[in-house]
């Protein structure tokens, strides 16, 4: 039978009720009171047989349940109480064995060695004296009684006298011994933990370096075309040059600026993830045909700066409607197809794929970019992996933040080399138990014209609200703008807009308050609205969703997936 394990529950008892640094000191009171009152008991017994005195049984089993008491008041965390009953029983008990037996059995070193053991035990000065008193007491009587020359109560041989007198010595070196063992132990623990922690915070400051090292170097060259693009176009403005030449340097433009969107949103995202911020999907049924050919629309223009083509592949068998997070979906096939851009070479093709194999459902994103590395594909999913000479080349984050969204999904991703000739990422979901699959009729996207529509656009930023104009009246739309959400409720019940987009951060009246006044209002609740919000957290798209809000995105507004946006609450009109 195992003893060990309940003993050593006994032994913590209490310990749950303290934080770690208090343990150790409940564990030595424990420890104390219960060898000391265990002794006690058994020496009872022991003397009972030579001397056949009953009071010494009953003074011993009365000690027993006394050295009980301090364990019952740590199980219910009286530390203090605990600590200082077990001096008071233990000053008692000394004074009651000299008293019983005589000072020949040196008793006195039991309250001796508990003074050097009260600075172990005890933490408060005041209460450090308090039992150092008590302690002190406790000698001053023994040794008047040792002086006074007393006879004990119980007269006994001097051969028993001896061996009791070497009992109680061998048995008050162990108490300290006891107590060291506690302490050394609990050093030890910590540190080792100590040290766990110091290694872990310097892999952790390694790993933070490298990754501002490399955060930095990822979005330097887009911010370095950025930078560049913009003064050429002013020097061309400056000397004359009509717009019109400036086509290529604005497409340039644009896939440096998608380039540093995604950069911050992945970062950003991955801060998020490591913070400990716990990320929930919020599924819902997502149109495949549809939503595959708006992400492919969006990055069109990125690709065509290449000279590289995005050929879509929806196979007949795929589920015409899945059911997932549309969002996190869509992060996930955005962090695959800016790397298939990424590393596809000139006049090249990238393939997406769909279909369903076996009981998944699939999409694939195939690059021509030579393939990857054998070596690198194991730790391809890692942030910053390198796969070209430099890593500014590399897959930044977008693959460890893939491969973290596709799990939270239920799926998988995957990765498939031809060396030297392509790459091919998959991302694969199970299909629900009893889910059909039809055949399908292809859809056509959406319709891009808006001609009759009216959109109220409510944003403080003048810049912001030009833009949006300029696009949405590029699409036929009539616009109306407002600067804050006072202004923008007034025009809401004037005018009647078909849809608002509204951003999330105003004065007056921020974005929030407006969604709240336009659902509660009977004649406005039916309009569609889109909040823009530089809140890249989906918290914070979850919270506007439930508060009414049709849909979400994030600044800088992408115009491509915009436009998806009103096709899906403009399609009606």
């Amino acid at each position: 039978m195992n003893i060990i394990a309940p003993i050593t529950r006994l032994l913590d008892t209490g310990c749950t009720r303290f934080p770690e640094e208090k343990r150790c000191q409940v564990r030595i009171i424990n420890s104390l009171s219960l060898a000391i009152g265990s002794s006690l008991f058994m020496l009872g017994v022991v003397y009972y047989f030579i001397s056949r005195a009953p009071i010494v049984f009953f003074g011993n089993t009365l000690a027993l349940v006394c050295f009980c008491i301090p364990v019952i008041f740590n199980r219910y965390g009286k530390l203090k109480t605990a600590t200082l009953l077990l001096v008071a029983f233990q000053s008692l008990w000394a004074v009651y064995f000299d008293w019983l037996l005589g000072p020949g059995v040196l008793f006195i070193i039991a309250c001796m060695s508990m003074i050097s053991l009260t600075y172990l035990t005890i933490e408060k000065q005041s209460w450090q004296i308090i039992a150092v008193a008590t302690l002190s007491i406790s000698i001053v009587f023994m040794e008047w009684h040792l002086l006074n020359g007393n006879p004990p109560y119980l007269q006994q041989p001097e051969p028993v006298i001896r061996s009791l007198r070497w009992i109680n010595i061998a048995w008050h070196v162990f108490i300290p011994l006891l107590c060291i063992y506690h302490y050394k132990k609990s050093y030890n623990d910590l540190l080792k933990e100590l040290l766990a922690k110091r290694d872990e915070l310097e892999k952790s400051n390694k790993s933070r370096k490298l990754f501002l090292q490399e955060t930095s170097h990822e979005i330097r060259n887009p911010l370095n075309a950025i930078f560049g693009i913009v003064q050429l176009m002013r020097m061309d403005l400056q000397n004359g040059r009509p717009p019109e030449t400036m086509g290529s340097l604005v497409d340039h433009l644009y896939v440096a600026s998608f380039n540093v969107k995604d950069i911050i949103n992945n970062v950003l995202e991955l801060s998020r993830i490591e913070s400990g911020q716990r990320d929930e999907a919020h599924p819902a049924e997502v149109r495949t045909h549809s939503f595959l050919h708006n992400i492919v629309r969006i990055y069109e223009l990125l690709a065509l700066t290449k000279s590289v083509t995005i050929r879509l592949s929806i196979s007949p068998r795929m589920l015409p409607v899945v059911t997932t997070d549309e969002v996190k979906l869509s992060q996930i096939l955005n962090n695959l197809m800016t790397n298939a851009i990424k590393f596809s070479p000139g006049n090249s093709e990238i393939l997406v794929e769909c279909g369903v194999a076996g009981k998944e459902w699939h999409i694939s994103v195939t690059d021509q970019g030579g393939g990857i590395p054998e070596d690198k594909q194991k730790v391809i999913f890692e942030p910053f992996v390198t796969v070209k000479k430099s890593f500014v080349e590399g897959t930044g984050l977008g693959l460890h933040i893939s491969k973290y969204f596709a799990e939270l999904l239920g799926g998988r991703i995957e990765v498939n080399c031809v060396d030297g000739v392509s790459t091919t990422f998959t991302i694969s979901f199970p299909i629900p138990d009893g889910a059909t699959i039809p055949e399908l009729k292809d859809e056509t996207p959406g319709r891009t014209s808006f001609a009759g529509s009216t959109v109220l656009v409510v944003e403080d930023d003048r810049m912001s609200q030009i833009i949006l104009r300029n696009f949405l009246r590029a699409k036929g739309i009539h616009v109306l703008a407002a600067d804050n959400g006072n202004e923008g409720l007034t025009i809401a019940r004037e005018q009647s807009p078909n849809l608002i987009i509204l951003d999330s951060q105003m004065p007056n009246m921020n974005g929030s308050e407006m969604l709240e006044h336009l659902k509660s209002d009977p004649r406005l609740q039916h309009i569609p609205v889109v909040i823009a919000s530089g809140d890249a957290y989906s918290e914070s798209a979850d919270k506007f969703r439930l508060q009414g809000a049709c849909d979400y995105v994030v600044k800088p507004i992408e115009l491509t997936a915009l436009g998806h946006v009103l096709e899906k609450h403009l399609q009606h009109l």
